[in-house]
């Protein structure tokens, strides 16, 4: 390309400026002529935006461009030739570099001595630059003007990239925050959570406990107030029947048919009070075990010894299992753990299970002491399960289970501080743990 392009030059004229003390903007040149570097350096050598000058880097083919946008950070504004060793060099420059590098910061000028040959809007339109001059009419005046347009739209760029990373680092920070501030949230529900899940355990214990202690007391007053009138009940009807059979003797001789049908009813009847009165009998008996299950005093026991015992004293063909001669001796009231054992052990029994099913077992815990009851029986319902305890609860027919059984086991366990535990699937049995503190005291 002649000189005679950048004849301009010469007859233009700058204000000179003070040398900037800031870093300078970086400029690429890139064109295949050396003396359109030189020229554009010498036109801009006194060029200075907001107090920075320019530094200038040489590319004099496309690889030369691209190699030199790796290798260099913050371009600022790139002069492109658009013809160099190939008609299409620089717009395929320009592609690279917004394509592939993804470099949508740097202000790319295009300047051509031809401009004929690929029309300015076709450029504009397809490719991503930001100015296309004709090297012709670039004064030295305009050479100044569009590189400071062009230096402070990079500018703005830059600013606008800076806040949104900041911005996007301070959403990531708040992000952060949050999920610290919803973590530390959920543990607070949790630990919440898990505090009003012990109160309430702890206030069903309680209320549990408040009312099996005053059923003991209502259930032991009305076995003594019960006994007395029961007693002469029995020994008046014990009585009656004599003086009945007395008179039956003798009216035998009338051998009157309709006193022989009414002495059959009332003997049935006397039969039938009999039963009633031997249930009641059986009801005071249960409730009278109220009396004494304060009075038993804890003392050292062991309780390997009282299971194997128990076991020995009901049915061989109760499995034991894990039973072990070094447990530790237990605080607890033997006489009120055995009746404990054969309430649980007939409710086994009654489940439907066989004898051979039902087994029995001691683990020893940290702070604890467990016997299991596990029977094959048919199972209690979910729904059920939190009744199998309340007094007179029982799924037996009238008059076939008293259903203070599983009651008395209850308080009698929470009599020595412990506790009465109950698991059932209907069809593949129960579990019964008795769940005694080593500590245990009354």
């Amino acid at each position: 390309m002649p000189n005679s392009t950048f004849s301009f030059l010469a007859s233009e004229s700058s204000q000179v400026q003070q040398k900037p003390q800031r870093p300078p903007w970086k400029v690429l040149v890139v064109d295949d002529e050396p003396e359109v570097h030189e020229v554009t350096k010498m036109a801009l050598s006194k060029f200075s935006y907001q107090d920075r000058g320019l530094y200038f880097l040489h590319a004099y083919s496309k690889a030369q461009a691209i190699e030199c946008m790796h290798s260099e950070q913050d371009v600022s504004v790139i002069l492109l030739d658009v013809i160099m060793e190939t008609d299409q060099a620089g717009l395929e420059c320009v592609h690279y570099i917004r394509n592939e590098l993804n470099d949508h910061d740097v202000r790319i000028i295009l300047r051509t001595g031809q401009p004929s040959t690929i029309p300015e809007h076709e450029v504009m339109l397809k490719y991503d630059i930001n100015d296309y001059k004709n090297k012709v009419d670039l004064t030295k005046s305009r050479l100044y003007i569009t590189m400071t347009s062009a230096l402070r739209a990079f500018q703005d760029i830059k600013k606008q990239s800076e806040l949104a990373s900041a911005l996007q680092d301070l959403n990531e920070n708040l992000e952060v925050k949050v999920a610290e501030r919803t973590a530390e949230l959920l543990s607070a529900n949790t630990s919440l959570q898990a505090a009003q899940d012990q109160i309430v355990a702890q206030q069903a214990s309680l209320l549990q406990s408040e009312k099996m202690a005053s059923i003991g007391y209502l259930a032991a007053g009305m076995a003594h107030e019960i006994n007395n009138p029961l007693g002469a009940l029995k020994c008046n009807f014990s009585v009656l029947q004599d003086y009945i059979n007395a008179v039956l003797n003798k009216v035998e001789v009338a051998h009157d048919e309709d006193l022989d049908n009414d002495f059959k009813d009332i003997f049935e009847l006397l039969e039938d009070n009999a039963v009633d009165l031997n249930r009641i009998e059986r009801i005071v008996a249960a409730l009278s075990v109220f009396n004494g299950t304060s009075d038993e005093q804890a003392n050292l026991y062991d309780l390997n010894e009282i299971v194997t015992s128990f076991s020995a004293d009901i049915d061989r063909q109760v499995v034991l299992e894990n039973m072990d001669d070094n447990l530790p001796k237990l605080s607890c009231c033997r006489e009120q753990l055995l009746q404990v054992f054969n309430s649980l052990y007939l409710n086994a029994k009654e489940s439907g299970s066989a004898l051979c099913d039902i087994k029995i077992s001691i683990r020893n815990h940290e702070q604890s002491m467990s016997v299991y009851f596990e029977d094959k029986g048919v199972g209690i319902a979910e729904q059920k399960l939190s009744q199998i305890f309340d007094p007179f609860y029982t799924t037996k027919p009238v008059g076939a289970n008293v259903g203070l059984g599983l009651t008395i086991a209850l308080m009698m366990v929470q009599n020595q501080d412990g506790e009465l535990i109950a698991t059932s699937q209907v069809g593949a049995g129960s579990c019964f743990e008795v769940r005694l503190p080593h500590n245990t005291s009354n």
